[in-house]
């Protein structure tokens, strides 16, 4: 299970690094304060994109907390902060860890039937930068490097294809990587006394 992990961890640190990187060469951003794909209704997201916030919670026992939550049957995910904390902008409270389909919006691209690739992100980034829209979607089939979606999702299908194909509305993958991550490590056999322990949940990824 933390093989999994660590190895969707590095895919997604890749991420952050193009996307940064296609951010600022490209000059789209997200306007300030705005989560409105997060308040999208009907989000989907598989399972295995979102073990690394289960482990997360778990190895700070914060999983039980996040079930309740999750009981309460609540109409958007349950990481969309409810209230703006001081000092930070409004979206996501878990940022550091979000799911696969949070990280590539907004600064990856898609590609149509004959393979041409257009920017995957919302009609409000279009709008507000327009120039710079316009300019990123002639660039990305040129000489502009863009992180492509489908690129990152055969690289999370490799892992564990089941997990991978098993897509839900985004509160239950979470629950689903919640229940299957917990029940790993409660039930983790115990090693006989005089043998090499394996690195266990404590250690940081």
């Amino acid at each position: 299970m933390l093989d999994k992990i660590r190895k969707i961890e590095r895919i997604f640190n890749q991420l952050e690094k193009e996307s940064v990187k296609f951010g600022k060469q490209s000059g789209l951003r997200c306007l300030t304060n705005c989560d409105i794909c997060c308040r999208k209704k009907g989000l989907e997201a598989n399972v295995l994109e979102f073990l690394p916030f289960a482990y997360y919670l778990v190895k700070n026992d914060l999983h039980d907390a996040a079930l309740d939550l999750l009981d309460s049957n609540p109409e958007h995910c349950i990481n969309l902060a409810k209230t703006q904390a001081p000092g930070q902008t409004a979206g996501c409270s878990v940022y550091e860890h979000r799911g696969l389909i949070c990280r590539l919006f907004g600064f990856s691209g898609v590609r149509d039937k004959n393979a041409r690739l257009a920017v995957y992100t919302c009609s409000l980034m279009k709008n507000e930068f327009a120039a710079e829209y316009k300019q990123t979607m002639e660039r990305i089939n040129s000489d502009l490097d863009i992180p492509v979606v489908s690129d990152y999702y055969y690289q999370i299908y490799y892992i564990d294809p089941q997990l991978a194909n098993d897509y839900n509305p985004i509160n239950v993958s979470i629950r689903k990587a919640i229940e299957k991550v917990a029940y790993y490590y409660e039930h983790k056999p115990v090693r006989k006394s005089g043998t090499k322990p394996k690195p266990a949940i404590e250690k940081e990824l």
